[in-house]
């Protein structure tokens, strides 16, 4: 269940039913449940706080609850995150009172940001973090096309490089010339990629520091590699080599700028010491010895790193400044042996995973393998690191896509020892999420659109809709059922970087290949077939295809796409040269399928063909006239 709209109040709720995506109940063992308040730690019959440590200021207007019985008036003082002292106010009761507390509201508007209230009553001192941000986030509305890309899929047959941010401003230069204003990747975060090793950009080592594998070394280009498939760890080695050379041959004069700039970066150094720790152990960090900790991080490593952010950060400007709107993922967790877990331990919850339930696009359920977010813990400080990777994303990018953006209300915990099918529903502070979402986002201009597919209740749209959050729209998911066309605050596309290309999607061979790796029994798969088989009829029916090859359903699909509402269309690139190979296939490991590791058939050199012009040229002009 979301927390009701207003309620000032949290306690961390297991739910111990929830309705799926087929409109079933499916009740939470009682294990299960014991499992997770276990791992959350907290007494639920425990005294509530006199003063919550989060305080939510909705277009700067500041109520405060404070719990003490027959309190009629209290003083409050606020600090400003930009050093300014609000003095001390005096303020009676008069909005509400019920035994045992009262709320009060204090004059004046509270500035956009995150502050903090001192609050004094009955002779006793209270702080609270005072999260201001507007109800409703109105930012200027993006370009109607967009282009997705997957950065780590990018070559160059001219100068021999691959995967890197210089690629990336190349790829949203060509977007602008055709046409399309958004350009779209998957996450640009740090990841493990030498021991230990987990190249999935959805499992990032942080979701603080860019990816130092796409940092451009100026004046080393690296030979790209024949290999259709990405060998991460050579590839990493590499470009870590050259960061190192490059560093070294710095001037003194550019060594100290980015000194500098690294002083004014919140974690940075202790950033760049877990990867020149990591790079001496050579294994996760829980395996560290406290004395190996004790030791300084080798300062040349160190500053390797650093140099590679301030890189990361001015190649990236670099691609927003090509006039694009830069669109980036925010990925729901972290791997647990990367930075994040060791810089805040208290923060993740041990003993449970995230995942999702069983649906039809995973019968089994899903397992993500990371730990949650503790949901009170992460209000002590109003939650900064929410806020931090926000802010990180939004220094770049106009658009922010939230991984997963039920999070805000509720996650699916799934004990240690428990299978996917067997998680309980844990909720969040709902208020206290969207106040720290739309602050980062109203600061930046930008906008968000919440990933609010597969088994999402009903409130959790209205409340994206009510605070201004766009959504997404995918027509391989819409073909099902009755087609229905995409909102205007919505971003539409054939799919998602977790479906078949459109044309495997339309001739079914994505099926045969999840039958292939044992995702699908020989009898589901014939079921799935079938199921296929009907809403490929359905969307040829209501598409009006009379040329049903797969170039002509392309065509169509986009075009019907283009002539919607829709607030912006993102057009996925290899499906206008038809591919048919995934780029990740939930459910396998690698050794089923090469997740994250598949190249783009053709370098950027060779994007522009006639057939692609003229096919971008087409949505392009459609959009210019779509309502």
């Amino acid at each position: 269940m979301a927390q009701p709209h207003g309620e000032k109040d949290f306690q961390p709720v297991v739910q111990l039913a929830y309705w799926d995506v087929q409109g079933r109940v499916r009740r939470a063992s009682p294990e299960a449940v014991k499992a997770v308040w276990e791992a959350l730690d907290v007494d639920p019959l425990a005294p509530r706080p006199v003063v919550e440590p989060v305080a939510v200021a909705w277009d700067g207007r500041l109520r405060l609850r404070v719990r003490l019985a027959g309190v009629e008036r209290v003083r409050c003082a606020l600090l400003l995150e930009d050093g300014r002292e609000l003095g001390w106010t005096e303020v009676e009761a008069g909005l509400r009172r019920r035994p045992g507390f009262a709320e009060f509201a204090v004059p004046g508007r509270v500035p956009l940001g995150a502050h903090r209230a001192l609050v004094e009553a009955a002779g006793q001192r209270f702080e609270t973090v005072v999260l201001s941000a507007p109800r409703r986030l109105t930012p200027d509305p993006p370009p109607r096309l967009g282009l997705w890309v997957p950065t780590y899929a990018l070559w160059s047959r001219v100068d021999g490089r691959f995967a890197d941010f210089e690629l990336l401003r190349r790829a949203a230069r060509w977007a602008c010339g055709h046409g399309a204003g958004v350009l779209a990747t998957l996450p640009l975060f740090t990841a493990l990629l030498d021991e230990p090793f987990e190249p999935s950009p959805y499992l990032p080592a942080s979701r603080l520091f860019w990816n130092e594998l796409f940092v451009h070394v100026p004046g080393s280009d690296l030979p790209s590699s024949l290999d259709p498939l990405v060998d991460y760890r050579a590839a990493f080695a590499r470009r870590r080599d050259a960061l190192e050379r490059a560093w070294r041959g710095l001037p003194e004069g550019i060594r100290e700028r980015v000194r500098a700039w690294a002083r004014a970066r919140k974690w940075l150094g202790r950033y760049a010491a877990f990867r020149a720790w990591l790079e001496r152990y050579r294994r996760p960090w829980r395996q560290w010895s406290v004395a190996a900790e004790a030791k300084n991080a080798d300062p040349g490593v160190c500053e390797v790193y650093t140099y590679a952010q301030w890189l990361a950060h001015l190649q990236l400007q670099e691609v927003a400044q090509t006039g694009v709107w830069l669109y980036l993922d925010l990925p729901l967790g972290v791997h647990p042996d990367g930075f994040d877990t060791w810089q805040f331990p208290q923060l993740f919850v041990p003993g449970v995973s995230v995942g999702a339930p069983p649906d039809p696009f995973s019968p089994a359920g899903q397992d993500w393998s990371f730990a949650p977010v503790h949901p009170q813990r992460a209000r002590q400080d109003g939650h900064a690191y929410l806020r931090a990777c926000l802010a990180h994303l939004f220094q770049v990018a106009k658009m922010v896509r939230l991984d997963h953006v039920m999070a805000l209300h509720r996650l699916y915990w799934i004990p240690r020892g428990f299978s996917p099918d067997q998680g309980v529903y844990v909720r969040y502070p709902v208020e206290e999420m969207y106040a720290a979402v739309l602050l980062e986002a109203a600061r930046a201009g930008a906008v968000v659109v919440g990933e609010d597919l597969g088994t999402v209740p009903r409130e959790v749209r209205r409340e994206l809709d009510r605070r201004g959050l766009w959504r997404m729209y995918v027509l391989a998911f819409e073909a099902a059922r009755a087609l229905r066309p995409p909102g205007r605050n919505s971003v539409a596309s054939l799919g998602t970087h977790d479906t078949a290309p459109f044309a495997a999607f339309w001739e079914g061979s994505d099926l045969e290949d999840r039958e292939r790796v044992g995702l699908l029994t020989p009898e589901q798969a014939q079921a799935e077939r079938a199921r296929r088989q009907r809403a490929v009829e359905d969307l040829a029916h209501a598409l009006g295809l009379h040329d049903r090859s797969p170039p002509a359903a392309l065509r169509a699909a986009l075009r019907w796409l283009a002539e919607s509402p829709a607030g912006c269309v993102l057009v996925h690139l290899e499906d206008l040269w038809l591919d048919r190979a995934a780029h990740n296939v939930p459910g396998t490991t690698d050794h089923q399928h090469p997740n994250w590791r598949r190249r783009l058939r053709y370098p950027v050199e060779a994007w522009d063909a006639p057939e692609v012009r003229r096919l971008l040229q087409e949505l392009a002009a459609a959009r210019r006239t779509a309502p």
